[in-house]
């Protein structure tokens, strides 16, 4: 068995929201034992006392949780000011939880001793592995979690996120009873669990493929053999905000399907494009383009995709959303369609939670090695494999 109930409040009093959130859960349990939970809030909203009241409200559960640019669930909808909060009963599945910062110290260090935590305190088989990280250092912090745990552990989860596109403002990540900046939390489940994920975007190619021929840590500096802006400058004139809405494709060399990365900005003297994380070298890119109508039908088509993946002979009990804050920003006042039309692919008593993330993790293809995505719909279907 493995249940999930959902809460959510925009109450504008955080910890009446959170308390809500709690009672929703509460009632939808039915007296069952939370073990884990996963919670998103506006980063406004996020401090200690919210991860207090939900610890104090279910002694012993393995809580980790995210701000977020927006949050979304079967209860309430999308919301732009609120506080999610999904807690898993299950007497079969191991929920294990840890967290990390590398506010002086190393990245990959950090991460490491974080999955090797979630694996020590478990002694059966690690399936999915829920993961929020500082967006700044997604990628590696993904590369260095992703190579800690056993083969075939799927990760998902996503960035951080502020409330407004590109802010300065912190970001948050909690784990148990503790609310940190700058590093991962991990909610690790294992044993007999039964999962799909799937991933799409809407956006479709657009314009010749060339082949990332010199990059670094944040930016492509050469494509083709010559500055990456030429590349570009016969679509875009100066990459930033306002080409959010034509990141790169990048296919990396062997891979079957491409995943998207956001073009922060250019390099006026070098001509280098300014991304998030890396894009490795000999991997080709090509620009996209999506209609809002591309955008909100791509989150149908990913829940389906989902459905379709789901082990035969299984039911859902439960679902996952993981979304952009860039497709919050391209869709305006049309984001809450996203969830609508997931939610339309599903059984109505479904339950859904989910945020709006800083880039989102999880495999784009049938491979287990998940990424560090931009732009992307992320969809995580869970249940009981018993």
């Amino acid at each position: 068995m493995l249940r999930m109930a959902v809460g959510q409040s925009d109450d504008v009093d955080g910890v009446e929201a959170i308390r809500a959130a709690i009672e929703q859960c509460r009632e939808q349990l039915g007296g069952a034992t939370a073990r884990a939970g996963l919670m998103f809030a506006t980063f406004d909203a996020f401090e200690p006392t919210l991860v207090r009241e939900v610890r104090g409200a279910f002694p012993g559960i393995r809580l980790i949780g995210s701000s977020s640019s927006a949050e979304m669930s079967s209860v309430v909808g999308y919301r732009e000011d609120s506080v999610t909060l999904a807690v898993f009963a299950s007497d079969t599945v191991r929920f294990t939880a840890a967290a990390a910062t590398w506010e002086a110290g190393d990245v990959e260090a950090a991460c490491r001793r974080a999955a090797g935590e979630v694996l020590a305190a478990t002694d059966l088989p690690p399936r999915l592995c829920f993961m929020v990280s500082d967006a700044f250092e997604g990628q590696f912090a993904l590369d260095a979690v992703r190579g800690a745990l056993p083969a075939g552990t799927v990760v998902v989860g996503g960035g951080s996120s502020a409330v407004t596109l590109g802010s300065s403002g912190p970001a948050f990540q909690a784990c148990d009873d503790a609310v940190q900046q700058h590093g991962i939390a991990l909610l690790l489940m294992s044993g007999p669990l039964a999962f799909s994920v799937a991933v799409g975007t809407g956006l479709r190619p657009v314009g010749p493929t060339g082949v990332v021929t010199r990059a670094v840590r944040g930016r492509i500096e050469d494509i083709d053999g010559h500055p990456a802006t030429a590349f570009t400058s016969a679509y875009l004139d100066v990459a930033g905000p306002a080409t959010f809405g034509n990141p790169l494709a990048v296919c990396e060399a062997g891979a079957s399907a491409p995943y998207l990365r956001v073009l922060l900005g250019q390099d006026q003297g070098t001509g280098a494009l300014e991304v998030v994380g890396a894009v490795p070298t000999g991997a080709t890119v090509q620009l996209t383009t999506a209609t809002s109508d591309e955008i909100v039908a791509a989150t149908a088509d990913t829940v389906r995709r989902a459905a379709e993946a789901f082990p035969d002979g299984r039911t859902p009990s439960a679902a996952l959303i993981f979304s952009c804050a860039v497709r919050k920003f391209l869709l305006g006042t049309r984001t809450g369609q996203e969830l609508g039309e997931a939610r339309s692919q599903l059984p109505p008593d479904l339950p859904v939670a989910g945020m709006y993330c800083s880039g989102e993790i999880a495999p784009v293809d049938q491979s287990h090695a998940a990424r560090f995505l931009n732009e992307t719909f992320v969809t995580v279907l869970l249940g009981a494999d018993d």
